[in-house]
């Protein structure tokens, strides 16, 4: 399996989402795929995620897909990161099973403090996807991706940045395109 190209570094995500430096790059490594493959691909769509991953390993990032990543992707990926990794540390899969660990003179938090401190990271990725999702509407002619790609689908979502438990009949539910 190639590797994956990250749009993100492990020290961008641990500065902006205050992440202990000693965090194990392997569970660091993998939220940050996932928030890049599965979140940030469901909204920027595969034609221009990949558009942006070659330009970063060409060294070709430039004006609007470098205002792109370094203004918007990477706050997001921090945040949708941290939200996917909390719950991977707090329960250690192993040998002997799903395990929590208990150092000597740490304290485990609650599953209600997992929670609210979750919870208050998927806030702040909403909040950088919905600053994405409105820089990509007032700027959608500056990437023909965006318009050469599955639009019905990815326009949609361009509109809701919302997380929530509740199925509101898909992704977004505003107008198509402005």
């Amino acid at each position: 399996m190639a590797a994956i190209r990250l749009l993100t570094t492990e020290a961008n995500v641990k500065l902006l989402a205050t992440l202990d430096d000693n965090l194990a790059s392997n569970y660091l490594r993998g939220a940050i795929m996932e928030a890049q493959e599965v979140y940030l691909r469901s909204i920027l769509g595969s034609n221009l995620l990949d558009a942006l991953k070659a330009k970063d390993a060409a060294g070709t990032l430039e004006d609007q897909y470098a205002e792109l990543v370094n203004g918007y992707v990477q706050f997001y990926l921090a945040y949708q990161a941290r939200v996917e990794l909390l719950p991977k540390i707090a329960h250690k899969a192993g040998n002997l099973g799903v395990v929590k660990t208990d150092d000597e003179h740490c304290t485990p938090v609650s599953a209600n403090e997992l929670a609210a401190d979750v919870a208050e990271a998927q806030a702040k990725a909403d909040y950088h996807c919905y600053r994405m999702q409105r820089y990509l509407l007032e700027n959608y002619n500056l990437f023909p991706e965006l318009r050469a790609c599955d639009c019905r689908r990815i326009k949609a979502n361009l509109y809701s940045a919302a997380t929530c438990g509740i199925w509101l009949g898909g992704p977004g539910g505003g107008p198509l395109w402005p």
